[in-house]
């Protein structure tokens, strides 16, 4: 079983990967991302997945990019 703690860090790992343009920490049991836009733009979020789904939101109304996360082929 996977620790609280790789899990968090795997978690921070994806997202740093799939949005490359954002400063992704995770603080005080929250995660938060800055874009380095001026001024910056900041998300706060409970779950890894929320803060995904707000910036997936930001690039989808931005016009920007997701970079792909690797893997080469489906999960299973």
């Amino acid at each position: 079983m996977t620790s609280e703690l790789a899990e968090r860090q795997r978690a921070l790992e994806l997202l740093r990967t799939a949005f490359p343009d954002y400063r992704i920490v995770f603080s005080k049991g929250r995660w938060a991302a800055v874009s380095a836009g001026s001024p910056p733009a900041v998300w706060f979020a409970e779950t890894p997945s929320s803060l995904c789904g707000q910036l997936f939101q930001a690039q989808l109304r931005s016009g920007g990019t997701i970079a792909p996360i690797g893997g080469g082929g489906a999960a299973s």
